[in-house]
């Protein structure tokens, strides 16, 4: 830009600047606008304002005010006075008795002959300085100030003149655009985004990572957006009530809404009712205005571009969620609540609310004039009835909210509901609490999710029923946070498995059921799973959506004793029927655990597909836990399937949103991503999980379920970062979580936890026993092979090859033909070249025998009793030598042997010794009574 006020020297041109909204358009006009001051040319600059409010030529007549006031008399005899006379329409400046004169229109002031009259005047402020006129926003401009820009960008004055264009594309009518386009000489400039390096940059120093990137990934680069959410970064996190209209944070945003009628406005607040994405059939229910109107209000906000079509036929979403943030808390809460009810009715709700009066808020429709105008304060409902009326529309509210995937707007809502002294029925409270500990564990934020269900639990002890409702709240809680509790079934717990409701009474047994498994009583699981789907298949679609949460907690409790088909076929059905009535909380947690039980049936494009969806799910809602967990099955998904760029950017946004959690959900995220970032050799991201703690706290981990795999996964890394860095000698920390792995089985007793055990014990003895890490690798292809896990057969195979590359290639080669042979129709590309990488990098050293044959007699003699522990001293007297050629000697074995060490000597030769001959069959070598597990 720069440079070009230095090429404009004596003819005149145009330059287009255009970008999406808040990308830095006005700002890079301002900077080119300061350079040409400084440079001493004569500036003219204006922002178009809405339509609505525009008298013709508007946008002209504000880009000369200023500079006319200063210099008018000085330049108005360059105009002859004819045209000075149609100029003193537009600028009072030259012409003061104008003001008398009525408002100039296009019909009664036509645009050829401004721009006429224009000309000379812009030639005479132009002079040998040069003079840029610089319109902003121009896609707001009035239908005369458009006219009037065309006349002069197809015929310019011949002077030293740079008009700069600035526009938004998606709202600029047509003809501005062609216009532009069509110019040749025209010059069009884009601003994009910027890259996340220049954005930090912007942040004050000390700002947290977390932060960084949570800001990062809502600007999209877009450094306004980024500049406008980093001043109130807490405004879009918040999950407590806001103040008296919650707007403070989002008045920046208002100006976007500058354009848009009182229609325009109230169809905006519905559609952020509904959310950041909705239907048009949808908004009826909530605007409440005619059809006609609704339609032309609707495309006003198309216009205007403050909504956009969605990714579905038929649906939409705000350009920026901050904007449905922004319609959203213009809103007072009688008229929220009057909307959240409307468009409940839309959604069926989960436990039918008995207590709620329905008809508190019957017919009655918002209006625009009340929008407007009535910005109500918290408490000031009038109308709504009874305070168990507005309690119960509360509670209606926040399930709404939250069955929608909106958690911190129903905290907004259901934090009301916690007021001490309010009189309502016990089971209202209890249902209150229940949703908002579900709201917050949308958040991650199980702890609180508990402390708000043990405040209540008191309150509502007398009944039975409110009782047990908190009671499984709170057990829901716990065990998705990752703490099983530790004591006896709790009383109320007791009552609701023989609650007449048989809704009731599965969705009890199956959080009981769950939590067996977690904590290792796999016998008992069994029986209350069992009974728990018997239950559920009697159950019909339609009334499982009163407690869909039941069919989770069965299909998780099922997949953890490793009963994966029946576990796919309830996550199948939960997250259909979630997602065929909109229950868009549960949508994330079906499609991570569908996708986690497809990876071990080996349905990996399955898996793929619902870990995608299960990321796009918790976007919407925007959970840290959620996320989390959906990235970190996303990431492995797309590692098996050989998609490493997705892998390794699910991976990265996973670990970022765990990086402020210590929480054992977290842990578990990241150490499921530890085997991915292994995988992918992503050691930078593997150093900071693993300085997060996680390793440290594994072994205190209470889910017994989890243990073998976590424990494998651990055993594992330890194993190779010790062949990595070469280290020899017995690998104390794989055999300790080895040992964690082996005892969670031995509890457990299911064979997919008996195989990772074994696979774990086999990662311990790879470096110092490879003979003994190929018997517990095949030992564990038994086992995963009985458990119906095809991928983890296909890792126990690596590891046996893996081990016998060290001692016979011809079993080394058969194991991977047989890795090989089980992945083919998987689609398990990543696999596939793993498998093939292991196979052609040989042996990880020679074998000991091989290397052996390169001794000399005497140096073979000398190994020999270096092995039995003899010293130099002791070698030399045995075999007559001096202790000078003791020492020669063992300089030249250590080279040939390729060791630096005594000990590794000894090593060699022991392992030597152990070494059969091949055989024919290709199959291990049967492990010594001793090394067998039971």
């Amino acid at each position: 830009m720069l440079r070009l006020l230095e090429s404009t020297r004596s003819a005149p041109a145009t330059v287009e600047i255009h970008g999406e909204p808040w990308i830095g358009k006005t700002r890079l006009l301002h900077q080119v606008l300061d350079a040409a001051r400084g440079q001493g040319w004569v500036v003219a600059h204006a922002a178009a304002v809405p339509t609505a409010s525009a008298s013709p030529y508007q946008l002209f007549s504000d880009a000369f005010e200023e500079t006319l006031a200063d210099l008018g008399a000085g330049v108005a005899g360059a105009v002859p006075a004819a045209q000075r006379t149609t100029l003193g329409l537009l600028f009072p400046a030259l012409a003061p008795t104008a003001a008398s004169l009525p408002a100039p229109s296009p019909d009664s002031v036509p645009a050829g002959a401004v721009g006429a009259a224009l000309r000379p005047l812009l030639r005479e402020l132009a002079g040998e300085s040069g003079l840029v006129l610089a319109l902003d926003d121009v896609h707001r401009a009035d239908q005369a100030s458009l006219d009037l820009l065309e006349n002069l960008v197809r015929r310019p004055p011949e002077t030293r003149l740079l008009i700069l264009v600035a526009h938004r594309d998606r709202q600029s009518p047509l003809r501005l655009r062609g216009l532009l386009s069509s110019v040749s000489a025209a010059r069009r400039i884009e601003v994009g985004p910027l890259p996340e390096q220049e954005l930090t940059a912007l942040l004050p120093k000390g700002t947290s990572r977390r932060l960084r990137r949570n800001l990062l990934g809502r600007a999209g680069g877009n450094p306004g957006l980024f500049l406008a959410l980093s001043a109130s970064p807490d405004a879009y996190e918040r999950t407590t009530t806001p103040d008296v209209s919650g707007l403070a944070p989002f008045t920046r945003f208002l100006d976007e809404f500058r354009a848009v009628s009182d229609d325009g406005w109230l169809v905006a607040q519905s559609a952020a009712i509904l959310g950041e994405r909705f239907t048009l059939q949808e908004m009826p229910s909530v605007a409440a205005l005619p059809a006609d109107r609704l339609a032309a209000a609707f495309a006003e906000l198309l216009r205007e571009d403050i909504v956009r079509p969605g990714e579905l036929a038929g649906s939409y979403r705000f350009r920026h969620p901050v904007l449905c943030a922004t319609a959203y808390h213009t809103t007072g809460e009688e008229w929220r609540l009057a909307a959240h009810s409307a468009a409940a009715q839309l959604v069926g709700l989960p436990g039918p609310c008995a207590h709620v009066a329905p008809e508190a808020l019957a017919n009655r429709a918002p209006g625009a004039d009340r929008v407007r105008s009535g910005l109500l304060t918290g408490d000031s409902c009038h109308g709504l009835g009874d305070e168990a009326g507005l309690y119960g529309q509360r509670v209606r509210t926040g399930k709404a909210l939250v069955v929608a995937g909106r958690p911190k707007q129903a905290l907004e809502v259901l934090d009301r509901t916690a007021r001490a002294g309010l009189t309502v029925p016990l089971l209202a409270r209890a249902e209150a609490a229940e949703w908002r500990a579900r709201a917050q564990r949308l958040l991650g934020r199980h702890a609180l999710a508990e402390s708000v269900l043990m405040t209540v639990r008191s309150e509502v002890a007398t009944d039975p029923e409110a009782l047990a409702l908190v009671d499984l709240a709170w057990l829901a809680a716990t065990l998705e946070r990752g703490c099983p509790p530790s004591g006896a079934t709790l009383p109320a717990l007791r009552w609701a498995v023989r609650h007449d409701n048989p809704l009731t009474r599965a969705y009890a047994w199956a959080l009981l059921g769950a939590w067996d498994t977690d904590s290792g009583r796999t016998e008992q699981a069994e029986f209350r799973l069992g009974d728990t789907a018997g239950l559920i298949d009697g159950i019909d679609d339609t009334t499982l959506i009163g407690r869909l949460d039941a069919l989770y907690w069965l299909a998780g409790g099922l997949a953890r004793l490793e009963q994966d088909e029946e576990a796919a076929r309830h996550f199948e059905r939960g997250l259909g029927i979630a997602a065929a009535h909109d229950l868009d909380y549960l949508v994330p947690q079906f499609a991570t655990g569908l996708a986690e039980v497809c990876l071990r049936l080996g349905r990996v494009d399955l898996a793929v597909e619902s870990g995608r969806r299960a990321d796009r799910a918790a976007h919407r809602i925007g959970g840290d836990c959620l996320l989390a967990e959906a990235g970190a099955v996303l990431s492995r998904a797309a590692w098996v399937s050989g998609d490493q760029a997705t892998a390794r950017d699910a991976a990265h946004r996973a670990a970022d949103r765990t990086e402020a959690w210590r929480e054992p959900w977290a842990d578990r995220v990241r150490l499921s991503l530890l085997e991915t970032t292994y995988d992918l050799d992503d050691q930078g991201l593997r150093k900071r999980l693993m300085s997060m703690g996680a390793v440290r706290r594994a072994a205190a981990l209470p889910v017994v379920s989890l243990v073998p795999a976590l424990g494998e996964v651990l055993a594992r890394l330890e194993s190779e970062s010790r062949l990595e860095s070469e280290q020899s000698g017995p690998d104390t920390e794989a055999g300790h979580w080895a040992a964690v792995a082996e005892e969670a089985a031995g509890r457990m007793r299911l064979p997919g936890a008996t195989g990772l055990a074994l696979l774990a014990r086999a990662h311990h003895h790879q470096a110092a026993d490879p003979l003994k890490a190929a018997v517990f690798a095949s030992s564990a292809v038994v086992a995963l092979t009985r458990a119906g896990r095809p991928l983890d057969v296909v890792r126990a195979h690596l590891a046996a090859a893996t081990a016998w590359n060290d001692i016979d290639s011809s079993v080394a080669r058969s194991q991977f033909g047989q890795a090989r042979a089980l992945l083919d129709g998987y689609g398990a590309h990543g696999y596939l070249e793993h498998t093939d990488t292991l196979a052609t990098q040989g042996p990880r050293q020679q074998p000991a025998d091989a290397r052996l044959t390169r001794l000399t007699g005497r140096e073979r003699e000398i190994s020999v009793l270096v092995s039995d522990g003899y010293t130099n001293q002791q070698i030399a007297r045995a075999l007559q030598l001096s202790h000078k050629t003791v020492e020669t000697h063992l300089g030249r074995i250590f080279k040939k042997l390729d060791v630096g060490s005594r000990a590794q000597v000894a090593t060699s030769i022991g392992r030597a010794s152990r070494i059969p001959a091949p055989r024919s069959s290709g199959g291990p070598v049967p492990a010594r009574g001793s090394d067998q597990i039971a």
